[in-house]
């Protein structure tokens, strides 16, 4: 993979309608948009921090997640795709699906989330 910076997507990082906080996907980038290499737990683990990072600047909290849609390059990922999900929600589990795509490289993984946002915001 490159460690070139990549061009991050013409969209907002997150768009919030009524109570639902809705991120656009998130892959696994480093602060100045360069792509995590390593192994696809590395880049996954990088995804989901993103995740975290799109929520705080919203002013949400991982456990307000309530769908997770995965995207991932290859299927034969699914396993190690298993075990960075269970590291992020060890507990309370949010919905999830799990689809092979085409993604644009180098990434292998890309993250769409649904959170709720509770009225005393």
């Amino acid at each position: 993979m490159s460690q070139d910076a990549v061009t991050p997507p013409p969209a907002p990082s997150f768009r919030r309608q009524g109570n639902l906080l809705l991120l656009s996907g998130q892959v696994g980038v480093d602060e100045s948009w360069r792509p995590v290499t390593g192994t696809f737990h590395d880049e996954a683990r990088a995804a989901f921090a993103n995740v975290r990072r799109v929520l705080a600047e919203a002013g949400a909290q991982p456990h307000q997640i309530l769908k997770v849609t995965a995207y991932l390059a290859d299927l034969g990922d699914f396993s190690a795709y298993n075990v960075v999900w269970t590291e992020e929600f060890p507990e309370l589990r949010p919905a999830r699906t799990t689809i092979g795509a085409q993604l644009v490289p180098p990434f292998r993984v890309e993250l769409d989330v649904v959170a709720w946002l509770d009225d005393s915001r």
